[in-house]
């Protein structure tokens, strides 16, 4: 068993996994995939709506935490599941509702926040055979976290007027859950995507 294990954890995962023989530029763009990542888009909207209040409250909605937790693991997982185009759409749904609904004072920000991770995730994907090991989910919270970063930091300033030494803090406890507990959520759920089979050559 143990031996099987292991072999298992050497095969080569592209993404998009749900596809493996197509690039992960588009992705699965058949229906299956398009409904699967609609699918997926809908549990985040769910969970974020809990999330997206829970950062308004704690921060005014200025500095998401939980949000930000929430989103890089879901839309990893959609754009490491489905690639490009089934990432975008677990990407760019929830901002539209969460537009309407007024859950952020931020809202709108997110269509350009969250196709960022997309492109994390592709990146990401790009540079691992094999995106089920903890190096992809850790890279992708990496390079989710500095895409991030870098846009919020001309809306704090310039729109926002924030000072920078609040910045400094608030990024410091944004990242430090973001760099973190999305790539344990992501390596588990990428695992259980796997062992249930519905990972595809």
């Amino acid at each position: 068993m143990a031996s099987a294990g292991v072999a298992k954890e050497r095969l080569r995962f592209k993404i998009p996994l749900a596809k493996m023989s197509l690039n992960a530029w588009p992705g699965r763009t058949d229906t299956k995939g398009i409904v699967s990542a609609l699918m997926l888009s809908l549990v985040m909207i769910g969970i974020l709506q809990f999330g997206e209040r829970l950062d308004t409250i704690l921060t005014g909605g200025l500095f998401p935490v939980s949000g930000r937790v929430i989103s890089i693991t879901m839309i990893g997982l959609g754009t490491m599941l489905y690639g490009v185009v089934g990432g975008l759409i677990v990407s760019e749904i929830n901002p539209i509702i969460a537009t309407a609904t007024g859950t952020s004072p931020i809202a709108p920000f997110f269509f350009l926040t969250n196709a960022c991770q997309v492109l994390s995730a592709w990146i990401t994907g790009k540079m691992f055979d094999n995106a089920i090991t903890w190096k992809a989910p850790i890279t992708n919270g990496v390079l989710a976290t500095i895409f991030l970063v870098a846009l919020y930091i001309p809306l704090h300033i310039f729109y926002y007027h924030l000072p920078v030494e609040k910045m400094v803090s608030l990024y410091a406890v944004q990242s430090l859950f973001s760099l973190t507990v999305p790539a344990v959520l992501l390596r588990i759920l990428l695992k259980v995507v796997r062992d249930a089979g519905f990972v595809e050559e």
